[in-house]
């Protein structure tokens, strides 16, 4: 296994619009996945954050190890899971951002 530098850790950014009504029943799915998440060591960081000018918007922001291992995550049971669940509680389609270390 090589070992991951600064320039090879994935930043996320992931943009959730929950109906108004369904804000609670998103945070809920959403926890699930941080505690599943957090369980992987290439997982530097996941943390749910609600906009501040926007409270009808949450952000989830994420640090992998690098490239392969967000992939991996991407395609997990519990991402699966979670998407399937998400689907008919958000206002629009999740937005996911990918950004990497320039130094």
């Amino acid at each position: 296994m090589t070992t991951s530098t600064r320039k090879d850790i994935v930043y996320v950014v992931v943009d959730l619009w929950p109906l108004e009504d369904k804000t609670e029943d998103v945070k809920k799915i959403l926890y699930d996945t941080i505690v599943e998440a957090k369980k992987d060591r290439t997982c530097l960081k996941y943390e749910l954050c609600e906009n501040l000018n926007e409270k009808s918007q949450v952000t989830l922001l994420q640090a992998w190890s690098n490239e392969q291992a967000l992939d991996q995550h991407l395609t997990s049971e519990i991402i699966n899971k979670a998407s399937e669940e998400l689907r008919q509680l958000l206002t629009k389609p999740t937005e996911i951002r990918r950004y990497k270390n320039l130094g």
